[in-house]
């Protein structure tokens, strides 16, 4: 049961993080900004100190517009997957709330140290996914890879580590 449910898992990540290349990103080429795609959908993103485990959270209060935090201290690539991380919690919570926008949600990206491993939770298991295909998309990976391009080569092109 586990192994269909996270496979039903990947395949909504990277179908939910398609949809959003080609409606937000619109194909604008690579890197992918993940925070002009939260920004477009109306999400603010702000850098601030976080607690050490903590890498990034997902804030939606009702009435209030959602806001990613991200910790200040991380690496740039840090950064942007927690951003994408994070989008993908929004868009999995917009795909299946029926409350029309007002809801109350937090989410809490740990550092991957502390996270990793058989407690990972379904709904973090679908934000690294989203966060993974929105950033590096399978049809970019395998182009890059037919062309012959260097691990380091598409780490750049992708703006990954």
């Amino acid at each position: 049961m586990v192994q269909s449910t996270t496979g039903v898992i990947h395949r909504q990540a990277k179908m939910m993080a398609e949809q959003m290349l080609t409606e937000v990103w619109r194909d604008a080429g690579f890197p992918v900004d993940p925070v002009t795609i939260a920004r477009a959908m109306g999400l603010h993103v702000v850098e601030t100190d976080l607690p050490e485990a903590i890498a990034g959270a997902l804030l939606k209060e009702a009435g209030k517009d959602p806001t990613i935090v991200i910790h200040y201290q991380d690496s740039v690539q840090r950064k942007r997957f927690t951003c994408a991380h994070e989008l993908g919690h929004y868009s999995r919570h917009v795909a299946q709330s029926s409350t029309g926008g007002e809801y109350n949600y937090v989410s809490l990206r740990q550092r991957p140290s502390q996270a990793e491993g058989a407690d990972q939770d379904l709904e973090d298991l679908f934000a690294d996914e989203f966060a993974a295909h929105l950033l590096m998309p399978v049809q970019e990976v395998v182009r890059l890879q037919r062309r012959g391009d260097s691990l380091i080569s598409a780490m750049v092109h992708f703006g990954v580590s």
